[in-house]
């Protein structure tokens, strides 16, 4: 499993600490940022973004002390989600996908 951490862009926001996780291929698959503001000022906030239904009722962001916890607990939500099937929201599928417009019923290919 292989995380790419970079700063994200500056948006709205103009946060300073904020950090983008991207997998080996390219999509991005988390965020943390340093909390500038109120009670929970200079803690990380944490999310991980994919998934969806059943999944992301699991634990999918949070907060931390530090930077690196943060990005660990996006680390251990993405190895989650690989090890989720995809039939509970999760990146590991297996039931082929068979799209109705195929006449032969095969699923696509790779």
């Amino acid at each position: 499993m292989e995380i790419k951490w970079q700063k994200t862009p500056p948006g709205q926001d103009g946060q300073l600490q904020d950090f983008t996780a991207t997998s080996r291929n390219g999509i991005n698959i988390g965020r943390v940022y340093r909390i500038d503001s109120g009670p929970d000022l200079g803690l990380w906030f944490w999310t991980f973004l994919l998934g969806h239904s059943q999944f992301r009722m699991t634990d999918v962001s949070g907060v931390q002390r530090s930077r690196p916890h943060a990005a660990q607990q996006v680390a251990r939500a993405y190895q989650r989600y690989l090890e989720t099937a995809g039939s509970d929201g999760g990146g590991l599928s297996r039931i082929p996908f068979i799209n109705p417009a195929n006449s032969n019923r095969k699923p696509p290919c790779p």
